[in-house]
């Protein structure tokens, strides 16, 4: 195999650095509602029986959900919430919705963790590459991101971090890693990104000629026809035998 030579190096965040899917995503999404929930009721807020309040949270969702699929224009949990909130008419502000996202997201992040060899194979890699970055589709806030990258000792490996959320546009949308490209201060063709999706983390760079490595992720599914020129990797530390030292 040809060893690749990049000049800075862009992540993926779930599934790649932090695990977010121990649970899978349907199911913790009921938890973050019921959480959501609770603290309404807590403070007297009229809101309907947990089915309902699930199905009108769900039914906004889908909509913007759709649109992010056809139009990768991005949106994000406090933005439903104040559909939300409008639709069973409870006065709100911005401290309110970020409150209920809070809560929302408490079994999220109660239910992270980052690998074993994450921190140890980064610091390997920022020896030999000093620019590094981060690329997230998300629908979280921000701020929780930054936090956990805080929390699990990511953050000082890292120049600049992209999230969707704030983007406003995801992957595989070109602008967003033409924007990485521009912040890390080389070439789309200078960098490597590693990710483990298929569409989001090798075709979206691919598109503005950015080499990718594919994390390979247990139990899903990949393109029968996916070329077996793409590097790819089971752990970080894989990136080791695969860039050039």
């Amino acid at each position: 195999m040809v060893k690749l030579k990049p000049r800075a190096l862009i992540f993926d965040l779930g599934s790649t650095l932090i695990e977010y899917e121990s649970v899978p995503w349907d199911e913790l999404n009921i938890l973050c509602l019921q959480n959501a929930r609770k603290f309404l009721k807590v403070n007297d807020y009229d809101v309907p029986e947990q089915e309902e309040f699930y199905r009108i949270f769900e039914e906004i969702k889908a909509q913007y959900r759709q649109q992010a699929a056809e139009t990768l224009v991005e949106w994000d949990v406090p933005q439903i919430t104040q559909l939300f909130f409008e639709k069973l008419d409870i006065k709100y502000d911005a401290d309110l919705i970020d409150e209920f996202f809070d809560f929302y997201y408490e079994p999220v992040d109660e239910k992270l963790y980052v690998y074993d060899d994450i921190l140890e194979t980064l610091e390997k890699l920022k020896n030999k590459y000093p620019v590094m970055g981060l690329i997230s589709n998300t629908v979280f806030p921000e701020r929780v991101h930054l936090q956990e990258l805080a929390r699990f000792g990511i953050e000082p490996f890292l120049n600049f971090t992209l999230f969707s959320s704030s983007f406003k546009l995801r992957k595989p949308h070109p602008d967003i890693f033409r924007k990485a490209a521009n912040l890390a201060g080389y070439a789309p063709s200078e960098c490597v990104y590693i990710g483990d999706r298929y569409i989001e983390d090798v075709q979206g760079p691919a598109e503005v000629g950015m080499p990718a490595i594919l994390k390979i992720v247990e139990n899903r599914t990949y393109p029968e026809n996916m070329s077996y020129n793409i590097p790819r990797i089971k752990t970080l530390s894989d990136l080791l035998d695969i860039l050039e030292n």
